[in-house]
């Protein structure tokens, strides 16, 4: 298996994914300016998906190359095993989908293990979640758009939503959606959907995509929702003020805001959520 490592511009890295969609990916650094992200390929395939790569980035006139790494042979499962720690997420714990949650204190949310779209383990999702729970009442109807592995979409099921839609345009999103979702034996909507061809309203609406996105269906999230916008996956100071203003603009009035670092070591990489609502 090869690890192939790309940098391409922030601005460009959202777009990119919608080009090249089919294939998960693993983000190793990501700051205003550039994302840097690798894929990882099995042998036979290292040429076909350096070429789709090469194509996409031809088309968005950047992007690039920087190593190409040997993996070594892993049983993964075996190792993902070994190293995930059930994460706590108050009212929420975040558990591998063959552990049994024997305690009372906390709702379990069991995830599929070598899924592409992350384990809960990202601050933005953990942003996310924290707030679901203050907003999200029994018989709500929520959508969460850009649903990834579904993990906010089961919490607002478990949280007692009547209805739960969760949109997605990438195939392997809406495929973890749905074992996610039988994992927790809860009945989620996952779909195959861009948020532009959503016309439903919902009580609550949860948006954890990046800004790039958000620059695209701002406007159009504004017009789902009727208590409450929640969103995470805003990055750094540069980002929250854009995101605000977007908010100022549809007259929107922020009622609560969350903040937590990217890592341990980069306390100053601040990740932000915030919930809105209709002024």
């Amino acid at each position: 298996m090869k690890k192939l490592i790309y940098s391409i511009p922030t601005e460009l890295f959202e777009i990119f994914l919608v080009e090249f969609n089919g294939y998960g990916y693993e983000i190793l650094n990501k700051d205003e300016n550039e994302t840097i992200f690798a894929i990882y390929a099995e042998d036979e395939e290292v040429d076909t998906i350096k070429e789709g790569v090469s194509e996409v980035f031809e088309d968005l006139g950047n992007g690039k190359l920087l190593l190409e790494e040997e993996v070594p042979e892993v049983n993964w499962e075996e190792a993902w095993k070994e190293g995930f720690e059930p994460i706590k997420i108050p009212p929420f714990v975040l558990i591998p989908e063959w552990e049994v949650y024997k305690g009372n204190d906390l709702i379990p949310i069991k995830l599929k293990i070598g899924m592409a779209f992350g384990t809960g383990k990202h601050a933005t999702t953990q942003i996310a979640l924290s707030l679901l729970p203050k907003y999200i009442k029994e018989g709500d109807t929520v959508l969460d758009a850009g649903t990834g592995s579904g993990v906010l979409a089961i919490a607002a099921a478990k949280l007692g939503a009547s209805k739960v839609d969760a949109v997605d345009i990438h195939h392997e999103a809406i495929n973890e959606c749905k074992t996610n979702a039988w994992e927790n034996e809860v009945n989620i909507n996952c779909m195959l959907k861009d948020i532009n061809e959503i016309n439903d309203r919902y009580d609550v609406v949860i948006a954890n995509i990046q800004l790039e996105v958000f620059e695209k269906v701002f406007d159009k999230l504004v017009n789902l929702f009727d208590k409450y916008l929640i969103i995470s996956g805003i990055f750094k100071d540069k980002e929250r003020e854009k995101i605000l203003e977007m908010a100022r603009k549809n007259k929107l009035e922020k009622i609560e805001e969350k903040s937590q670092p990217e890592s341990e070591d980069k306390p100053e990489d601040l990740w932000y959520g915030f919930v809105f609502k209709h002024s």
